[in-house]
């Protein structure tokens, strides 16, 4: 049986350190990846987001990280962890990054959020004392996480500590019609829009997004979804392109 994706050309929208994960993964599939990061990230630096971080983690008994950008801002706003806290991450990425920063073993669970909502409600089962349960993620992000708790009494406080945002408009764009790009994946609306700050499509160029809200970002555009993951992760959005 022959690789899935073999001989598509597929441009990857993502932010720098998270695109060259997919592209990897894409090469894998037999697809040929072009790389143009689309949105950008920084850390919510601030006396507000270091007190509201640090306020959160003293009485927390997990924290919660769904990105490596969400690890690498809570070191930089919180620096050391309090010696008691557990922490919980999403997908190996993330785990490397607790692993690297925090030297501590996080508790590990699927590629999404809502995956790792999931399975720490089901580690923490019926609890006769309360839990407090940190999300440090990004500006607007998805509350996948808090949905899994729905219910479960844990106390959930969410910190924002980054926020992601779209490549500025340059002077001259990229014309990827010359490139034979065929498939785009887009996994946020920030990224369809440094997509466009940034180049010229191709007419025939498939798009290809993580979900409803960023469909109708394309659609709005006046682009055509050729698919919609079922889940925000690089699985489904693979499935859609078949």
């Amino acid at each position: 049986m022959g690789l899935p994706l073999a001989g598509r050309r597929v441009l990857v929208t993502r932010a720098e350190a998270d695109a060259r994960e997919w592209a990897e993964l894409l090469t894998q599939l037999g697809a040929e990846p072009v790389i143009l990061p689309c949105i950008r990230t920084e850390t919510i630096d601030g006396e507000a987001t270091r007190a509201a971080l640090s306020a959160a983690l003293r009485s927390a008994d997990w924290l919660c990280v769904t990105s490596p950008r969400g690890t690498e801002a809570v070191a930089r706003l919180a620096g050391s962890l309090p010696a008691a806290l557990q922490v919980a991450a999403v997908g190996h990425a993330t785990a490397a990054s607790v692993r690297e920063l925090f030297r501590r073993e996080p508790f590990v669970a699927g590629g999404t959020s809502r995956a790792l909502g999931v399975a720490l409600r089901a580690r923490l089962g019926a609890r006769a004392v309360v839990t407090r349960v940190v999300i440090a993620a990004a500006k607007e992000g998805r509350t996948d996480i808090e949905a899994a708790f729905d219910g479960s009494g844990v106390q959930i406080t969410r910190v924002a500590v980054y926020q992601t945002m779209p490549a500025v408009t340059v002077p001259t764009r990229r014309d990827l019609s010359l490139e034979g790009i065929a498939d785009v994946l887009l996994a946020s609306p920030s990224a369809l829009e440094g997509l466009l700050n940034q180049a010229s499509l191709p007419a025939t160029a498939r798009f290809y997004t993580v979900g409803p809200t960023t469909s109708a970002a394309v659609r709005a555009a006046g682009l055509r979804v050729s698919g919609e993951a079922t889940h925000p992760d690089f699985k489904s959005l693979v499935e859609a392109m078949q």
